[in-house]
């Protein structure tokens, strides 16, 4: 393995619940010159070393001999961003049948090797994959950066290079393009891609573009293609699904994931949003059985999460089996009781006591919520969950006010306004009264936030800052709130002098608008109008 000479640096976990596999990879590895070796026998043990260490390798067993895989564990890893983009994962396995789980996914290793195989196989695998990491490295500190321009231009310097890993480069310029909204240059790649071969990536990705630029009947066409073309490529099932989700058509979005779930078992992923569109269209009974299944199946995972229990409860109460749904529900209490926020527990507590009738013990969970201090930050789920039980309870005004706020905290966020959408017409209102709802929020949104700005220009900026501040603490996900906010209050500093508790409030709003969007372009002239003050 010559071609990376630094191979005693790189970090490598195994993750194998056989002690003979464990100490046979060792000792290939060992013996290729990796000197940074852990080994876990399972999936928690693995999480609790990655806690402390970013791996450049993972070999991992596909069957661990408890509730998650490794195709599942992958996925996971990959959905919560918990290994960087340019981590070597390979799976192992003694199914000959992971061929075709492999085939089916998009979330894929970077290889696998089929139980048995030497030492000679296995090294062949890992020197190429090695090179690999290598090669791409500067993409990939980009992509982990989420510098999409970065990752962008890193391929453009490889791209003219035309070699083997030309179609890799490929498909991650097309990603760092969307992702960049660059979308007439992602057509193009796209396009020029399938017309040299009509890779499914790449046609999925078009499919994607076309969706990102509203594009939607071109999308939706082209996704029924690539399903009926590749009927084993699950992403394209996933793209479909979504796709016919928030155009409004759920029945056939649900027929799409069902049928994808008969070609393969499914993703937690998708099993999940099966359940969640089988309960938006009154199929209770489908997410039911779906939910009972993958939790049984994944009973003792790290990898579960505690909205599979509420889905379940959920599914249950509505089917009026609220005995079951208490213990579904206290089932997931006792996993997750632990977590500091228990507001989803809370508010499926709330549906199952107006399920069973108690509208009493179901006003005063809900109420726990209401009267929190993390109301604003709740999701846009959770809060869709809160409209629907404050409607349930005959409080539509305030049921309203929630997909309000859940559309104006969330300004371009379609499946979010897809949701609201959804909840609205479940309080039996038409659809042009859904969309109405949400355009009439936008516009709310847009207006107050030009009031501050016109005040601003006009000079008023105490009035400016009291308006933006009320709505940044209300909204703080709506970005362009928060970062008008923090702007004006730096202006502010700058022409009244420093103020502890204004500087404090500025940086708040500034930092917050940084975790999100780091490269927006107000955090410069913020960060300009603060040090102004450093200098006077």
């Amino acid at each position: 393995m010559a071609i990376v000479s630094n191979l005693s640096d790189k970090w490598v976990l195994i993750i194998d619940d056989m002690a003979s596999m464990r100490n046979n990879l060792r000792m290939s590895l060992s013996s290729s010159g990796f000197a940074r070796l852990h080994a876990s026998t399972n999936i928690r043990e693995a999480l609790e070393r990655m806690k402390n260490i970013n791996y450049d390798v993972i070999l991992c067993d596909y069957s661990l001999g408890e509730s998650t895989d490794g195709q599942q564990f992958l996925e996971y890893l990959r959905t919560h961003d918990l290994i960087a983009r340019n981590t070597v994962f390979i799976m192992i396995t003694a199914e000959q049948s992971y061929a075709k789980v492999v085939a089916a996914s998009e979330c894929a290793p970077d290889d696998y090797l089929l139980k048995p195989f030497t030492a000679a196989q296995f090294n062949a695998r890992l020197e190429r994959l090695i090179e690999r990491q290598a090669y791409l490295s500067s993409i990939d500190k980009a992509a982990d950066r989420k510098d999409w321009a970065g990752m962008i231009a890193e391929c453009d310097k490889l791209l003219p290079d035309k070699n083997k890993f030309y179609f890799d480069l490929c498909k991650i310029k097309g990603v760092a393009l969307v992702r960049d909204q660059r979308y007439a240059e992602a057509e193009a790649l796209y396009r020029e891609i399938i017309g040299i071969r009509p890779l499914g990536w790449a046609l999925l990705g078009l499919a994607r573009t076309l969706a990102a630029v509203d594009r939607i009947d071109e999308a939706l066409e082209l996704s029924h293609e690539i399903v009926g073309e590749m009927p084993n490529f699950m992403a394209a099932y996933d793209f479909l699904g979504k796709l016919m989700h928030e155009s409004g058509d759920k029945h056939k979005a649900l027929d799409v994931l069902l049928k994808a779930r008969e070609v393969a078992p499914g993703t937690m992923s998708r099993l999940r949003e099966v359940s969640s569109i089988a309960m938006a269209v009154g199929k209770a009974d489908i997410a039911e059985q779906v939910m009972k299944e993958m939790i049984a199946k994944h009973k003792h995972s790290p990898v579960k999460h505690p909205n599979d229990y509420a889905i379940l409860s959920k599914a249950l109460a509505k089917q009026n089996k609220t005995e079951e749904a208490f213990a579904a529900l206290n089932e997931g209490k006792k996993i997750y009781g632990d977590m500091n926020d228990n507001t989803l527990f809370t508010l499926t507590e709330s549906m199952i006591h107006f399920a069973a009738r108690d509208n009493q013990a179901a006003q005063a969970a809900l109420d726990r919520v209401l009267k929190s201090d993390s109301l604003a930050n709740l999701s846009p789920d959770m809060l869709v969950f809160a409209a629907e039980n404050s409607f349930a309870l005959g409080h539509e005004f305030e049921a309203t006010q929630l997909l309000r706020q859940v559309v104006q905290n969330h300004t371009g966020d379609n499946t979010a306004r897809s949701k609201v959408h959804d909840a609205y017409m479940s309080f039996g209102k038409t659809d042009d009264e859904a969309t109405e709802l949400i355009e009439s929020s936008s516009k709310e949104m847009i207006s107050l936030n030009n009031e501050g700005v016109r005040k601003a220009q006009a000079g008023q900026l105490s009035e400016a800052i009291a308006l933006l501040s009320e709505a940044a603490e209300r909204l703080p996900n709506n970005l362009q709130v928060v970062g008008n906010a923090a702007l004006i209050i730096a202006l502010d500093l700058t022409r009244n002098g420093k103020d502890a508790s204004k500087l404090r409030q500025c940086l708040n709003y500034r930092n917050a608008l940084y975790k999100k969007s780091p490269k927006n372009p107000k955090i410069e002239q913020i960060d300009n109008l603060l040090n102004q003050l450093k200098s006077t």
